[in-house]
């Protein structure tokens, strides 16, 4: 290679949309070293496309089909081996030297791109994915695997990869960039009286965020006589259900859902007293260091990597998951106390600064791709490194959980359904 730079090829599989993963590709690629990397960009999302042209990356949109995963055409060989066959072709165009999968879906058929050209292979993994997926998808093959906390990497390190195989690199935060947006006054934007408190949370509008949640907690929070307002920044396929929850409670008047919203950053730093999160499901909570870095205390479930982004009683307050008077409960606690908002808030600014800025994240990602490429060991080729007894363990795992899905439950008709089979929404 000479003094050419590295060039790395970052495969990403998702929905027509920018949030947490596209979030964390597009701030490493923006701020690799071009000295030393080239990035190429192979997606199948216009919008993340049309935000990594605007760095002047290269990028490549296609299709993408998985095998045994998803809910539609799951057997669809032939568009399978397209995937392939498109990506033999980019690596030899391109003259890539590593690859980058941004998520576990594009491993499936990069494992098998990876090991003809003789290239190491990183995945990044944002989600725990369950036991016939980690199967499917060939989570165990790449030659190292990154996750976002260790609740993602322990799932691999139980079904027998080892440590070596395995690294823990936390999300991180363009801090400079969002401190230099300009605070918009939420109060004003919705027309809130400055008399009253205001919450707020970010997500996807899916079960598995929890807002439903939120709004119960809102509602308790009304009950005992607290004037305050929830703020829900996102948009997603349970709008219509939530919205109509919000009218249910009687709560027009106190829930705002502003839909998909790139202006989060400047309304933290607006004048939100408390950032909440009623997730059911969080290997991470990108948003959480957010509104931390804003000086905005934090409540949410402890669930996941969340007590990795929010340290309890430091930065935030945890409480126990699907737990709607838990929620409202600490927050009551927060908007009680003026200054232990404070105090939390400024701890969380400390946090996110230390532990969760970009040259952490991307310096550790670059060490990584040059350990990569200097150990031959960790180059896969055809036949090799598959792990095959781990899989065969894992394959009678599955069985296992196959057959105990089928069984009629005891004394009853139902069906048993095991919930490794089982993908939230």
């Amino acid at each position: 290679m000479g003094h050419q730079p590295i060039r790395i090829l970052f495969i990403h599989y998702g929905e027509n949309t920018i949030r947490g993963s596209e979030r964390c590709l597009l701030d490493l690629v923006r701020h690799l070293d071009r000295k030393i990397f080239t990035p190429v960009v192979w997606c199948n999302s216009e919008r993340l496309a049309d935000e990594v042209e605007k760095l002047n990356i290269k990028v490549i949109i296609t299709d993408f089909r998985m095998l045994l995963c998803g809910n539609h055409s799951r057997f669809d060989f032939g568009r399978f081996y397209k995937s392939i066959k498109t990506g033999l072709q980019i690596v030899a165009r391109e003259k890539i030297d590593l690859i980058h999968t941004n998520g576990g879906a594009p491993n499936q058929w990069m494992n098998i791109v990876s090991r003809i050209r003789g290239l190491p292979l990183l995945s990044h993994l944002h989600a725990r994915y369950p036991l016939r997926e980690r199967l499917a998808l060939g989570l165990l093959w790449p030659s190292l695997t990154v996750g976002v906390s260790q609740p993602v990497i322990d799932q691999l390190i139980q079904d027998g990869l080892g440590r070596g195989s395995v690294k823990v690199i936390p999300n991180g935060i363009d801090t400079e960039l969002q401190d230099q947006v300009k605070a918009i006054d939420i109060r004003k934007l919705l027309s809130i009286p400055g008399n009253q408190h205001v919450i707020m949370t970010t997500a996807s509008l899916i079960n598995r965020k929890g807002i439903d949640l939120l709004i119960r907690a809102t509602a308790h929070l009304l009950s005992s006589r607290f004037s305050v307002h929830l703020v829900i920044a996102g948009d997603g396929p349970l709008k219509a259900s939530l919205v109509a929850m919000v009218n249910e409670y009687n709560l027009g008047a106190n829930v705002h859902l502003l839909g998909e919203c790139k202006h989060v950053p400047a309304l933290l730093r607006g004048g939100v007293d408390v950032f909440v999160s009623g997730s059911r499901e969080e290997v991470f909570g990108l948003v959480l260091a957010e509104a931390s870095l804003a000086s905005v205390p934090v409540v949410a479930p402890r669930v996941g990597g969340i007590p990795s982004v929010i340290e309890h009683g430091v930065t935030g307050l945890l409480v126990e998951p699907e737990s709607s008077l838990s929620i409202a409960r600490a927050v009551m606690r927060l908007l009680n106390q003026p200054r232990l908002r404070r105090q939390y808030g400024g701890a969380g600014r400390n946090k996110a600064l230390r532990d969760f800025n970009m040259e952490k994240y991307v310096g550790r990602f670059q060490s990584s791709y040059l350990d990569l490429i200097r150990n031959q060991n960790r180059h896969l080729h055809l036949f090799e490194n598959f792990h095959v007894m781990l899989m065969i363990k894992m394959l009678l795992r599955c069985l296992k959980i196959y057959l105990k899905k089928w069984s009629p439950a005891v004394g009853n008709n139902r069906i048993i359904i095991d919930p490794v089979f089982q993908r939230k929404s």
